[in-house]
């Protein structure tokens, strides 16, 4: 099958796009054929060595994908070939990430795809939706908290904003001052552009997804920060503990956000769409920032 390849760490130029051998289906695992995968920040620091992990090359980035079951193996109940799923497979531990014309992993790790939106289109919401559940989980909020979310535009924090928005949550956000309008639609009561604006000590929490430490000042004394971003963390102050989130795989959690994108309670924008022989020019576009809604790559 054709995947998009890199044999060492480096800039764009290092993904090319080959053949590489398919994946046997164990008895646990779906084949997926893959309708879209989608470019998160996790994919550019793999490639660039940003971060150390223990690569096999030649290796296949991605961590997203939207796709149809073309074969489940022998213990698989969870789905039958001809379904339309989505799933987030964490490339480090896999042997190809989702850059790629076919996916095969456990199948507990998808979920049916949304069915209001085209399934190209769902390939946007695996990773960016479970970091924002799995981030959420992490805070106590009593009912009716005021939190602040930082890169509230964002793949994750605009996810992070609805889901507080349905639990009654007033959410404010930090955000460039040409996101405003869409924030404010979604039920933002304050966007602020410049972390130096944000009030002090005027939240409950802050849900961090753009590496904005000193927006631990909006936060109450005694208060939470939780982050997920890798730049490094505030200082613990005022009773309040900084701690960080890590997305795990996880097929029933998806599965939830997926039934909440049919019924229309959440959204997911998509933007730029490019062929998987373009990846390397894709990953240039995204590092170079200014990008709104998932950049997608399609076989």
């Amino acid at each position: 099958m054709k995947a998009v390849v890199f044999h060492r760490t480096g800039d764009p130029d290092v993904l090319a796009l080959d053949e590489v051998p398919e994946l046997p289906v164990g008895p646990q695992d779906i084949r997926v054929t893959v309708t879209a995968a989608a470019v998160n920040p996790v994919d550019v620091k793999t490639r660039s060595g940003f971060l150390d992990l223990n690569l096999t090359y030649p290796a296949v980035p991605g961590w997203d994908v939207s796709g149809v079951v073309t074969e489940t193996g022998g213990e698989v109940t969870r789905f039958t070939v001809g379904d339309q799923v989505v799933g987030m497979v964490a490339q480090p531990a896999h042997r190809y990430g989702t850059y790629a014309e076919q996916v095969v992993a456990d199948a507990r790790l998808f979920a049916r795809a949304p069915g209001t939106v085209p399934l190209e289109e769902a390939a946007a919401l695996p990773l960016a939706g479970l970091t924002a559940v799995q981030t959420l989980a992490k805070l106590t909020l009593p009912p009716g908290a005021p939190v602040l979310v930082t890169g509230a535009a964002g793949a994750v924090g605009r996810i992070a904003v609805q889901l507080l928005l349905a639990d009654g949550h007033p959410v404010d956000a930090l955000a460039r001052t040409g996101d405003t309008d869409a924030l404010l639609a979604l039920g933002v009561g304050t966007v602020h552009t410049r972390p130096e604006d944000l009030p002090t000590a005027g939240h409950t929490a802050v849900v961090d997804t753009a590496g904005v430490a000193a927006a631990i000042r909006t936060v109450a004394d005694g208060g939470q920060f939780v982050a997920i971003d890798d730049n490094e963390q505030p200082a613990p102050e005022r009773g309040i503990t900084p701690r960080k989130s890590y997305v795990e795989q996880d097929g029933d959690q998806l599965q939830t956000l997926s039934d909440l994108v049919t019924a229309g309670h959440l959204t997911v924008p998509t933007g730029r769409r490019y062929p998987l022989s373009d990846a390397a020019q894709a990953h240039r576009d995204f590092a170079a920032g200014g990008l709104r809604g998932k950049v997608l790559l399609q076989p």
